[in-house]
């Protein structure tokens, strides 16, 4: 579904649901994300224990797969594909690792349980993975904001 109009785009976010739902799970894990860390800094601290970190790490999972699956729903809603339409894919590329990585962290905390190192240390890159997903949305976002303004404004002067 290439080449789709900035026109066509827009009717289709604002017709689908996910366009209203899929922010609540994004900015969920968002948040969860900023708790969670929060929980890290602490645990190191001595503050709380790992439990503590771990079920943060759970909830954020949770909504991350909210934001997966309703992200998907949303990306085929207004551009076709579930997955890796050419106006998503640099997103849906960081998510498939970020949710790896997670994966990756979870299979860590229960086939090694003693292993607390190598659990943290795993957490630790999903975490600098997911951040560097959000840095890069945010930017492709407003960069794709500035170009549609341009878009527009080049249209108008037409």
């Amino acid at each position: 579904m290439a080449n789709i109009s900035i026109d066509t785009v827009r009717a289709r976010r604002a017709a689908s649901v996910w366009t209203r739902v899929h922010p609540i799970f994004a900015l969920g894990q968002l948040g969860a994300f900023v708790v969670s860390v929060g929980f890290l800094a602490a645990y190191f601290a001595g503050w709380v224990n790992f439990a503590a970190v771990h079920e943060s790490v759970l909830i954020k999972i949770a909504l991350m797969i909210g934001a997966i699956v309703s992200g998907a729903l949303w990306e085929h809603d207004v551009f076709g594909p579930y997955w890796f339409a050419p106006e998503f894919f640099f997103e849906d590329a960081m998510t498939v690792n970020v949710f790896l990585l997670h994966i990756g962290y979870l299979v860590i905390v229960y086939t090694e349980p003693g292993n607390l190192d190598k659990a943290l240390l795993m957490l630790g890159l999903a975490y600098l993975v997911y951040l560097a997903n959000v840095v890069q949305y945010i930017w492709r976002t407003h960069k794709m904001g500035v170009d549609t303004r341009a878009a527009a404004t080049v249209r108008v002067k037409s």
